[in-house]
């Protein structure tokens, strides 16, 4: 099935590079290219997790108004998590947080299907 997503996506992105590219269309190829990167992420991984962090701080720039500040709220609290690394003192009073990014993300995640057909991976 995600297969079929992110070939139909790339197939839309190419067309649409043909005729002039919007800018949430632009975004959509980008969120289909976030989505084939996270598949198989390990977010116990540092460099997994840095690689799918850079990804979501460029989302961020390029997201339409509608997400973009639930994928700031994401990159927000992704930043935290990387900086608390082990700490689980810092990482308990983050866990607070977890509810509000989870809702953050689902906004992503809905408006991912919606706007751009792709399925984003869960968290």
């Amino acid at each position: 099935m995600r297969k079929a997503v992110l070939t139909t996506t790339l197939l839309v992105a190419v067309a649409g590079g043909l005729t002039g590219c919007t800018d949430e269309q632009a975004y959509c190829v980008d969120l289909a290219g976030y989505a084939a990167s996270s598949v198989n992420v390990d977010p116990r991984n540092p460099a997994d997790y840095a690689k799918i962090l850079d990804d979501a701080r460029k989302l961020a720039e390029s997201a339409p108004a509608e997400v973009k500040d639930d994928w700031e709220q994401i990159v927000t609290f992704a930043e935290k998590a990387q900086k608390a690394g082990n700490d689980r003192v810092e990482l308990a009073r983050l866990s607070r947080e977890t509810g509000k990014v989870t809702a953050a993300y689902q906004q992503i995640a809905t408006h991912a299907k919606d706007a751009c057909k792709v399925d984003v991976p869960e968290l």
